[in-house]
Formats: C-alpha cells, sequence, structure tokens
C-alpha cells in the first residue's frame, strides 16, 4: 500500500511537470508566463468572500415523530436543515522570478447552524441518538429508548482549512491560461449536536421532566492535493480584461476523527457512550468557477482581479 501510494504522488508529480513545461505550436519556445510582472519577484493578497449552505450526511434522521389515527400510523423523519452563511477565505502568495513559478498559502474560515424543533401528543417523539436509548436501559434491550413530548435541535459545524500551493502560471494561446500546482490540505473540521427532550411518556418518567443529549463530531488531518487553475480571457481592453474561471482541485487527507455522546436529565441520570477514534483517509473535491474582471494599477504597478 505505501509502494503505491509513493507511486501515485510521484505520478501526479510527474503529470504536474509536464503539464507545467508545455511548448507552443507556433514558435517552439516555452509558454510564456501570465503572471503579473513574471521577470520580477512579488507577493500578492487574495481575499474571497463566499456564501455556503452546508448538507450533513445523518441529519435527515435525528428524531422521529409517530402518531397513530384510527388504523394507520404516521412516522414523521425530522431533518436539520442549515442556513446559508458567508465564510471567508484569505492568502498570500510570492511569485519567483526563475521561470514564473509562484506559491499560495490560504486559509479557509466558515462556520453555520441549523436547528430543528418538533411537538407531538401524547408523547411519541423519538432519538436517533444513543445516550437517550440506554437511559434506564443498560442491556440495550427493545429497539426504542424513551418517548417524549417535545424536542429541539441545534447542530454547529466550525470549518477551517489550510492550503499551500506550488504552480506555475502560463499562457497556452492568447486567450488561455492555465496553472497547475501540488500542495498540502490540511485542517479542522468540528461539528457540535446538542439536543433538548421534554416531557417523557414512560412508565417511572414522572422521575424526570427534561434531558438533554450532547454529541460531538471533531475531524483534522493533512494530505497532498492538487489542482488545475484555468482563465479564459472573453474581451480584453486596454482597461483590463473580462474572463471566464474554473479553478479545481483535489486532495487525499489522513485524518483523525473523535466523537463523544453524554446524555443527562434532571434528576442526575447520566449515559457516557464511548465510542472509539477513527484514524483513516477522507478525499476531498473542490471547484470554484465564475467570471473575473483583471486589471493593472496604480500605473502598471499592481494587478488588481476581482471574481
Amino acid at each position: 500500500m505505501r509502494r503505491l501510494r509513493i507511486r501515485f504522488f510521484l505520478g501526479l508529480l510527474a503529470l504536474f511537470a509536464n503539464i507545467a513545461n508545455l511548448h507552443s505550436t507556433d514558435s517552439g519556445r516555452p509558454n510564456p508566463s501570465a503572471r503579473f510582472k513574471s521577470s520580477s519577484a512579488g507577493f500578492d493578497v487574495v481575499a474571497d468572500l463566499l456564501v455556503f449552505c452546508a448538507q450533513e450526511s445523518g441529519s435527515e434522521n435525528w428524531a422521529e415523530a409517530i402518531t397513530t389515527s384510527d388504523n394507520s400510523t404516521h412516522c414523521d423523519v425530522r431533518d436539520v436543515r442549515f442556513n446559508w452563511n458567508a465564510g471567508l477565505r484569505i492568502g498570500l502568495g510570492y511569485g519567483m522570478s526563475h521561470d514564473g513559478w509562484d506559491t499560495q498559502f490560504y486559509y479557509t474560515w466558515f462556520r453555520t447552524q441549523g436547528s430543528d424543533h418538533v411537538s407531538s401528543a401524547p408523547g411519541a417523539v423519538f432519538s436517533s441518538f444513543l445516550g437517550n436509548f440506554y437511559v434506564d436501559n443498560s442491556t440495550g434491550s427493545g429497539i426504542s429508548g424513551v418517548a417524549y413530548q417535545k424536542a429541539s435541535i441545534l447542530w454547529t459545524i466550525h470549518f477551517r482549512m489550510l492550503d499551500w500551493e506550488l504552480g506555475k502560471n502560463f499562457w497556452v494561446s492568447k486567450a488561455l491560461s492555465l496553472r497547475p500546482f501540488i500542495g498540502l490540505k490540511g485542517g479542522w473540521i468540528d461539528q457540535s449536536i446538542r439536543t433538548k427532550w421534554q416531557n417523557p411518556n414512560r412508565i417511572g418518567a414522572e422521575f424526570f421532566h427534561t434531558a438533554r443529549e450532547d454529541l460531538q463530531n471533531n475531524f483534522g488531518g493533512v494530505g497532498p492535493s492538487v489542482g488545475l487553475n484555468t482563465r479564459w480571457d472573453l474581451a480584453k481592453q486596454k482597461s483590463g480584461s473580462f474572463s471566464l474561471f474554473g479553478d479545481f482541485s483535489g486532495a487525499l487527507v489522513w485524518g483523525h476523527w473523535t466523537f463523544k455522546d453524554v446524555y443527562k436529565n434532571d434528576i442526575h441520570q447520566k449515559v457516557d457512550v464511548k465510542l472509539s477514534p477513527i484514524n483513516a483517509a477522507a478525499s476531498m473535491l473542490r471547484a470554484f468557477m465564475g467570471f473575473g474582471w483583471d486589471t493593472n494599477i496604480w500605473q502598471d504597478r499592481a494587478h488588481f482581479s476581482a471574481r
């Protein structure tokens, strides 16, 4: 397995080197650099305001509300819907004077919350989490846990990611530029799930009225990445150029997951579910496409790009 991983990464390096050294068909010379003032070294700053809407596997079944009428039973499987929220991506890059190479460092931050609540009388709301299943049920018998009249959930996702890239930006035609790159991706994705359960309806339930079950699912990892940035100029003027762009990348991140699940009610009963951490690889894909405007400012001493 280790040989296969090394060969795969070396294959990506070879492919990257071949792309970065493409030759034009008309003159036989290497493709000219598409960097701003490629003959000299310089820094560049990137800031992106991004709007995300998260989708989480498992959020479609946090609780079940069961109602019975006549000879029919209705089961409402509850899901958590996340809001649209703004995220931030900032970066600092350095363009090298040698052969048009550049290196970039990015930090992406995003935080979002999703919520839901449900009520059903006379007490037919069931939890999908383990803590509720094992309260007063240490042997794990039965098919469901405590039934409640009301329940609510608040799900928080905190996303922080770091990217380092080494790439080369060059023209393959008068209008099309490519920037293949290799790099590293690493960061953290922390999730917190807080639930509240009210008015249980079962034998012995008169001794408590409310309960809370809080869960955590945290991930951290790092691994190699590879990608390609593209830009196609649709219209060029002296004041600047209007373009269509597409940035694509993928990474194989070796990560560590930790889990926590704690149930407590108002008579101090507690269920602490022990879950083993996981060490495994996770694939990550990223795509960013749209339109952009590029122009030189300050008497061509600096370059500005809006996308």
